[in-house]
């Protein structure tokens, strides 16, 4: 679908391709995730973008919608454009959220995306005030600081990340409490894993406990299919 896109249209306004469908595309597919996510800053950008879409409804956003069906209109407001798209019977939450928290920086272009997307640092602080936002929702399935597991397994999270998040919020008490509490609850563990169809348990595990090492904190007791082999 990112490929039926209008990508000039997007990048035009400044909407970046973000959030959990970027990230696991970008470090090995390691969960399910059913929504496309951009981020798209406040001011003149989302403002146009905004326009455009009530004007022209979804014929704004793709140049192409052969093989999609969109049920509805999109919706708009002051925070976002949302619609669901259709593909060969799968139901995708298609969604551009106006950010207002943090200042994106320039748009990194991994070789198989047909559309800019947010660079690491910005990638990175959006999780964190995501984390921040939800953890406390089990209907998220720790999804957010599974995705930062993932990322922080790969590289050091980066200062700058951190700064940005913290100064539109303080993230890292709530970090704190999320990395506690999973490292301590192998039940939940089990039931985030399973609904996200996580296989590489191991591997989320281990960055988990660099997560948790950069916080001071200790490793995991890992379940049984958590275990390295």
């Amino acid at each position: 679908m990112l490929r039926q896109l209008n990508s000039n249209f997007l990048e035009e306004c400044t909407a970046f391709f973000g959030g959990g469908t970027l990230i696991t595309l970008l470090y090995g597919e390691y969960r399910l995730s059913q929504d496309i996510d951009f981020a798209c800053p406040a001011g003149s950008g989302y403002r146009f973008l905004r326009n455009q879409v009530q004007k022209m409804g979804c014929n704004a956003l793709f140049h192409n919608t052969e093989d999609i069906e969109i049920p509805r209109p999109p919706r708009t407001d002051q925070y976002g454009i949302r619609f669901p798209v259709c593909i060969e019977g799968e139901l995708i939450k298609f969604e551009i959220f106006c950010e207002a928290r943090i200042q994106l920086g320039s748009p990194s272009r991994p070789s198989w995306a047909p559309v800019a997307c947010l660079n690491e640092i910005d990638t990175f602080a959006e999780k964190l005030l995501a984390n921040a936002d939800r953890w406390l929702d089990s209907s998220v399935e720790c999804r957010d600081l599974i995705d930062l597991c993932f990322m922080r397994r790969t590289h050091p999270m980066p200062q700058e990340a951190v700064q940005k998040a913290t100064d539109a919020y303080d993230v890292l008490p709530s970090l704190h409490r999320a990395i506690r509490r999973f490292q301590e609850n192998p039940q939940e563990r089990h039931r985030c894993f399973t609904a996200l169809e996580i296989k590489d348990r191991p591997a989320a595990i281990d960055g988990l406990d660099l997560l948790a090492q950069d916080q001071g904190f200790g490793p995991t007791q890992r379940a049984a299919d958590e275990q390295h082999l």
